[in-house]
């Protein structure tokens, strides 16, 4: 959960941390429950929210109008209860054979894959006289967990000889959503509801962010909102009727720990990967790949006082060296973003992940759990509390 009352006092003795801001969430939420109506909109909080902090998250989505959450982990999903949050919850991800009391207890709904997890699941509940709602993950090319139509049925079977279950809902995740030619999934879809048709399950589900901005008619009876909820356009590349208005949840932030002069010709970092082409000035930033920087973003940029200065050699462990020389006017002390806004300038996920040929989600939910996630500092706090005392 994200520090709301300490969160200058939590930056202080951080080297990096992350701003979460829930009123983007729920912007964002209002956002994709108007792209999805008729649908609702289930908040997808797996991985920590992605990184950004399942509770804080799970409650600004569940205030805009989410009308259950999703995890991955039944863990996942049993924190969110002893948090004190008591909404439908799905977990998605496979039922371990440890999972089932804990699953009953706390009444979270899960996805059965076996006869075997069926039978589990029956008994679990049972201890606790109350039904477990499942659901059917049918396959329509992940060719992950879901089940071909056939393997379904037996599923289906399965549950319905076990009073003690309740079968909610079938679904389906797409292979290739965000594709800008839309046959493939298309094509899934219709097979799916053929598929969906036989079981006779009252919920199906099947959109997650990238469908339900490109195929929004299809969105059923609840579209899994994930990386859009965070403010990250599933798809940039293509214009839909969300461009452009999504809000990102997330900022990261360090601060400038020292400053060194280099002069032509010396080398920055280990094994003298960048040598100086001229006198520069650097300075030593507080993170590093154990915080989630990743080394290969050597060469990307972060901000400071609003212009754009380079990381410079090797990221450490701990820390990264970048160029201050076009900046004379920083200092020790002074904030500095990985991403987000600075005055006019922003870094966004997606450009540190195009930087090394990845997804933005791996950015996010890459960020370590040493970094301090706070509620948004405002200006003054950044520019006045956090230099060195």
């Amino acid at each position: 959960m994200i520090d709301r009352t300490n969160r200058t006092e939590t930056v202080r003795s951080a080297t990096s941390w992350v701003e979460v801001d829930p009123s983007a969430v729920r912007h964002n939420l209002a956002l994709l429950r108007q792209a999805a109506a008729p649908a609702a909109v289930a908040a997808v909080v797996k991985a920590d929210a992605y990184g950004h902090g399942a509770v804080t998250v799970a409650r600004a989505a569940l205030d805009a109008g989410a009308s259950r959450l999703c995890t991955f982990t039944v863990r996942e999903a049993i924190d969110l209860r002893c948090a004190g949050i008591d909404a439908p919850i799905l977990c998605l991800g496979p039922v371990l054979s440890g999972d089932c009391s804990g699953i009953a207890k706390h009444d979270i709904s899960c996805v059965v894959d076996s006869a075997i997890t069926a039978q589990r699941l029956a008994v679990a509940a049972r201890s606790v006289s109350r039904p477990i709602a499942v659901h059917i993950n049918l396959d329509s090319g992940m060719h992950r967990y879901g089940h071909s139509m056939d393997q379904a049925m037996v599923l289906v079977e399965a549950v319905r000889c076990h009073a003690e279950l309740l079968l909610e809902g079938v679904f389906t995740h797409f292979a290739d959503a965000s594709n800008p030619d839309q046959t493939a999934t298309t094509v899934a879809l219709d097979r799916f509801h053929r598929a969906a048709d036989r079981i006779g399950a009252p919920i199906r589900h099947a959109s997650a962010s990238a469908a339900t901005f490109l195929l929004p008619q299809n969105g059923l009876d609840f579209v899994r909102a994930g990386i859009a909820l965070y403010g990250i356009d599933p798809a940039p590349e293509l214009t839909t009727a969300l461009t452009g208005q999504l809000q990102p949840v997330l900022s990261w932030r360090t601060r400038i720990t020292a400053t060194r002069r280099v002069r032509t010709g010396e080398t920055v970092s280990y094994g003298g990967l960048w040598t100086a082409p001229a006198d520069t000035r650097i300075g030593v930033i507080g993170v590093g790949y154990a915080d989630g920087l990743r080394r290969s973003l050597s060469g990307a940029d972060v901000l400071i006082r609003g212009r754009r200065a380079p990381i410079r050699g090797a990221i450490c462990m701990d820390s990264a060296m970048i160029d201050l020389t076009d900046i004379p006017q920083s200092e020790a002390g002074d904030v500095v973003t990985i991403i987000g806004d600075d005055g006019d300038n922003r870094i966004t996920a997606w450009e540190l992940a195009n930087r090394i040929d990845t997804i933005p989600y791996e950015i996010v939910t890459g960020i370590a759990v040493r970094v301090p996630r706070i509620a948004p500092l405002n200006e003054t706090e950044l520019v006045d509390k956090l230099k060195p005392a």
